[in-house]
């Protein structure tokens, strides 16, 4: 038991530092000082929160995934406001509210562990209580956006930055209970689609491999098509050229699925009925793929 817990807390833990190194990585503005906080604060935060409420799986899950979306709502935040706030600055300015949710669920942690370890979805609507630390949360961050660009010092900057950031981590502080129902709740329903997900597994790779196989022939008939007829049958990027067979495999997947980008193009009247016969076959895929995958569900839930 406790090994399965153990292994429930490192997989939250390693999944979303997977989710937050990419999004250290794919944006400027996120120095190394910044990205190793990051980094750090999941494992520091989650293991805290694993300790403190034990068997609690699913919310410690829930809770790893929310710090990647924290994260990324935080950097958007930074970038868009407070550019001139050195990397340590941000940092700090990121632990903060992580701080006063542990420090608020230390505080209220006995009626938070029997929440948690009750491991049930709460009855009855929570969306006015999300909406209730959610929505003073979001204010302070759109009144950051009335900062003016020009004509104020990084000091400046800096210390509104460290009073907005202080100001959730206040709000965050004293509805800790309700974030962490609203954790335990998301976590529930996401264990609910994993589990009605993995009895689709069968009849989704079944559907796939058919996609996949009506992928390979029309990509097939349009390499024959302008290996064995003249003028080129394709545009591509602008030009009629021959097409290849990597190429037709590109082309045929963003058919089949109407997708079109445009950089590829039909020339020919033969090559523009093939495609078009495609499109419709992909269609038709779709509406009963799905129809059987439901039906698939629906036999099994009668077994």
């Amino acid at each position: 038991m406790r090994r399965s817990r153990f292994h429930g807390g490192l997989s939250a833990v390693v999944f979303t530092g997977v989710l937050l190194a990419l999004i250290s990585l794919s944006i400027k503005t996120v120095a190394g000082d910044l990205a190793f906080v990051l980094l750090a604060s999941v494992a520091v935060v989650v293991y805290i929160f694993h300790r403190l409420f034990p068997g609690g799986e699913f919310f410690t899950i829930a809770l790893a995934n929310f710090i990647g979306i924290y994260a990324s709502i935080f950097v958007l935040f930074v970038e868009g406001n407070f550019k001139a706030v050195t990397p340590m600055v941000q940092a700090w300015g990121f632990v903060m509210p992580l701080a006063a949710f542990v420090g608020g669920a230390w505080w209220k942690r006995h009626t938070i562990r029997a929440i948690v370890l009750t491991d049930v979805l709460r009855p009855g609507r929570r969306f006015d209580r999300v909406l209730l630390w959610l929505l003073p949360v979001f204010a302070i961050g759109a009144l950051t956006f009335l900062t003016p660009s020009h004509g104020i010092t990084r000091m400046a900057v800096t210390e509104l930055f460290f009073l907005a950031m202080a100001a959730i981590s206040l709000i965050v502080l004293f509805v800790s209970r309700d974030i962490a129902i609203f954790l335990l709740d998301t976590g529930l329903l996401f264990e609910g689609f994993f589990q009605a997900a993995a009895k689709l597994v069968v009849p989704a790779f079944a559907f796939l491999t058919f996609y996949s196989l009506l992928v390979i022939v029309f990509a097939s008939l349009y390499t024959i098509l302008d290996r064995f007829t003249d003028p080129p049958n394709f545009l591509i990027d602008g030009r009629p050229r021959d097409i290849t067979f990597p190429e037709s495999l590109y082309f045929s997947l963003v058919t089949l699925s109407t997708v079109g980008y445009g950089d590829i193009q039909p020339h020919t009247g033969f090559s523009r009925l093939i495609a078009a016969g495609e499109i419709l076959l992909g269609i038709l895929l779709l509406l009963f793929g799905f129809s059987a995958i439901i039906s698939h569900r629906s036999d099994r839930r009668g077994d």
